[in-house]
């Protein structure tokens, strides 16, 4: 029952995290007015689009990615996980709104602290169902160092992204460009809490 319970679970979020994927595309358009003549024009003035579908496909790529390797290891369900992983696909549903924002107004100060208002709750909510599941789902033979890599790693893009709201208010291209950061700064807390696990006994 619990395999089947994991499976039900991992079905419907992973037609969520598709769905959303899909989504993104959808607000790259070019503007109503364009012809032949200004067509290279208009493709060139849409670069913030190409930009927020590019960010925000690796973010929700992330997501998923973890998603992914921490149900691998889960060995039992319950309700308390089921409703945790509905609050992060609540926001991975959400995401492609912010990405629609920021793609058409990137100066805007607004669009900058939605999109990182909103990549921190979704990095929040992920970050919850993960240490819930290391508490007391995992298989006995996940490692305390493992566990220790993940939950580290599940911090890091939210609290980036959290910092990251200051700055956004003021300078929504530095927050931009700090937003890319979240990707090695997660592989890096992994790898260096990961390393902790060879000084458990074999």
């Amino acid at each position: 029952m619990a395999d089947g319970g994991i499976g039900r679970i991992l079905a419907l979020s992973d037609g969520v995290f598709a769905i959303a994927l899909t989504l993104l595309i959808l607000d790259i358009v070019l503007p109503a007015r364009t012809n032949d003549d200004n067509l290279g024009q208009a493709l060139l003035h849409i670069w913030p689009r190409y930009l927020a579908y590019a960010l925000s496909f690796l973010v929700i790529a992330r997501f998923w990615v973890i998603h992914h390797q921490t149900f691998k290891l889960i060995v039992r369900d319950n309700t308390t996980l089921v409703w945790l992983n509905f609050l992060l696909l609540f926001f991975i549903a959400f995401l492609p709104f912010p990405t629609a924002v920021i793609g058409a107004h990137e100066r805007a100060p607004a669009a900058a602290v939605l999109y990182a208002v909103a990549v921190c709750l979704t990095g929040a909510s992920s970050a919850a169902y993960l240490w819930y599941a290391t508490a007391r789902l995992m298989r006995p033979d996940v490692g305390r160092g493992q566990i220790r890599a993940m939950r580290a790693r599940s911090m890091s893009g939210p609290v980036l992204f959290a910092l990251s709201v200051p700055i956004a208010a003021v300078a929504p291209y530095v927050a931009e460009a700090i937003w890319i950061f979240a990707f090695p700064l997660a592989r890096m807390s992994f790898v260096w809490f990961f390393a902790e696990d060879s000084e458990q006994p074999g």
